[in-house]
C-alpha cells in the first residue's frame, strides 16, 4: 500500500514539474507570430513604397512627373501599407506597443508623401511653410524607425526571440 502511494506521489510530482516546465511565454509567442506571419507582408509593401520613392529621387524627376508618381503609385501603395498595418492587432500589450510605433512611422511617412505632392503641385508658387512642415516630418521619420527597431530588438531579447537564420 505504501509502495503504491509513493508511486502515485512521484507520478504527481513528475506531472506537476512537467506542466510547470511546459509553460509558455505569451509575449514570446505573439512576437514570433508578429515577426514571422504579420510583418512580412508589411515589409514587402514598405519595400515597394521605398523603392518607388527612391527611383523618383534618383532620377531627379521634375515636379509634374513627381506629382504623377506620387498620385498614381507611391501614395496608393503607402495607403495600402497603412491600412494593412492598422488591421494587425497583436495579442499582447508589449507587441501592440511596438507595432503602434511602426504605425506611427508609416503614418508620418504617408503624410509626408501627401505634403510632397502638395509641394510638387504648387510648383514655383510653393509656400515656404509647407516646405518647413515637410522637412520637420522628414526629420521625425528619420528618428522614429530607430525607436521602433530598438524597442523591437529589446523585446526580442527580453523574450528570447532570435532572428531566423
Amino acid at each position: 500500500m505504501r509502495k503504491g502511494l509513493a508511486t502515485i506521489a512521484i507520478l504527481l510530482i513528475s506531472i506537476t514539474m512537467l506542466i510547470g516546465c511546459g509553460k509558455t511565454d505569451p509575449v514570446q509567442e505573439d512576437l514570433i507570430n508578429y515577426i514571422n506571419n504579420q510583418m512580412p507582408t508589411l515589409l514587402e509593401l514598405q519595400d515597394k513604397v521605398s523603392k518607388e520613392y527612391e527611383v523618383s529621387v534618383e532620377k531627379n524627376v521634375d515636379d509634374a512627373a513627381g506629382a504623377v508618381k506620387l498620385k498614381d503609385v507611391i501614395i496608393p501603395a503607402s495607403n495600402e501599407l497603412l491600412t494593412k498595418a492598422k488591421a494587425i492587432i497583436p495579442a499582447t500589450e508589449e507587441v501592440r506597443k511596438v507595432h503602434s510605433e511602426y504605425i506611427e512611422v508609416i503614418t508620418q511617412q504617408d503624410e509626408s508623401f501627401k505634403l510632397l505632392l502638395q509641394v510638387f503641385e504648387a510648383g514655383k508658387n510653393n509656400d515656404l511653410t509647407l516646405m518647413d512642415t515637410l522637412n520637420e516630418k522628414l526629420k521625425n521619420i528619420s528618428e522614429k524607425p530607430n525607436n521602433y527597431s530598438t524597442d523591437l530588438e529589446a523585446l526580442k531579447k527580453e523574450h528570447k526571440v532570435e532572428d531566423a537564420k
